[in-house]
């Protein structure tokens, strides 16, 4: 009678111990789903935004290619500079805060041409006067001689540095423009309408030129 007994307590505490294991398991199963399930739907709007963000990324740059080739194709079409230069030009220009206006200065100064020297002097892209203002682009670091103004990116950054001189000393672009140019009034006057052109070609396919433009 007592090894009956015996018997049926270990089986009692084998069925508890089984039932015990069955609900452990159960309950990692349960918990294993919901949190596979979780992660499902933790994914979905992520994966959802993904493609958005990257349609919204490649709308933005072909919108800035489609204004660059705009710009550089009025460049070419007003300029007789290989397309190669205008490029570098168009690199160059917008690094600064302004590269339409930039743009416009090289165009007027200029034509594009990096190697150009006017009868007055003045040198390269945007008619930097070295007899003006070598020494002090030297002493800021920006040129160490003459020959670095017939180079786009040692000009630019000079006649950048000369326009914003004379920009602080007027506040008022047409007056620092006419400075730039020995104060010839009607220089503001021609930059501006090329920097209007050249907006013109970057926010549209109409791409003006210069013989469309009346002094």
């Amino acid at each position: 009678m007592q090894q009956v007994k015996i018997s049926e307590n270990v089986n009692l505490k084998g069925k508890r111990r089984s039932f015990v294991l069955y609900l452990l398991l159960g309950l990692i199963a349960v918990a294993g789903f919901a949190f596979s399930y979780w992660l499902t739907v933790s994914a979905g709007p992520k994966e959802a935004v993904r493609p958005a963000l990257a349609v919204s990324s490649s709308i933005n740059i072909n919108k800035e290619e489609a204004s660059q080739q705009a710009v550089l194709q009025w460049m070419k079409e007003n300029s007789s500079m290989p397309e190669r230069v205008l490029a570098k030009i168009y690199r160059v220009a917008m690094e600064s805060v302004n590269a339409d206006l930039i743009l416009a200065i090289c165009l007027v100064e200029s034509n594009f041409n990096p190697h150009v020297e006017s009868g007055r002097g003045a040198v390269g892209l945007m008619g930097i006067m070295p007899g003006v203002w070598l020494e002090e682009l030297q002493a800021h670091g920006i040129v160490k001689e003459k020959e670095d103004l017939f180079t786009i990116s040692k000009n630019i950054d000079a006649g950048v540095y000369v326009l914003e001189n004379y920009l602080g000393k007027t506040d008022n672009l047409k007056a620092a423009l006419s400075r730039y140019a020995g104060g010839d009034p009607s220089y503001a006057i021609r930059v501006l309408q090329m920097q209007r052109k050249i907006s013109l070609a970057r926010r549209s396919e109409q791409r003006p030129s210069l013989a469309a433009v009346h002094y």
